[in-house]
C-alpha cells in the first residue's frame, strides 16, 4: 500500500503499514535493549535463561532500570508503559 514502510534483506521483505510504524520502532528498540541486558546478565551468570525469557520479577526490572541508567540508555514513555504491563516479547 502507498505509505507502507518496506524493509528487506537477503532473507525476505517486510511491509509495515504506516499507521503501525511508530509502534514497530518503539517495540523493536525495546527488544534490542532487553536482549542486550539479558545477554550481558546471562554471561555474568546473574540470571538463568528461564528468568530472562519469562515475565521479569520486580528485582530484575529494577536491575534493568539500574543497567539502563548506568549505560546512559533510556526508555520512552511507551516502552516504560509496556515494561510495567509485564510485556514479554
Amino acid at each position: 500500500m502507498p505509505g507502507d514502510i518496506v524493509l528487506g534483506n537477503r532473507e525476505g521483505v517486510l511491509f509495515i503499514p504506516a499507521h503501525l510504524a511508530e509502534e514497530v520502532v518503539e517495540v523493536s528498540e525495546f527488544i534490542s535493549l532487553r536482549d542486550e541486558f539479558g545477554h550481558q546478565r546471562l554471561r555474568e551468570g546473574k540470571y538463568t535463561p528461564g528468568q530472562i525469557d519469562s515475565q521479569w520479577t520486580k528485582a530484575i526490572e529494577k536491575d534493568f532500570d539500574d543497567w539502563l541508567k548506568k549505560s546512559g540508555k533510556t526508555l520512552t514513555p511507551y516502552q516504560r508503559k509496556k515494561l510495567q504491563q509485564g510485556r514479554t516479547w
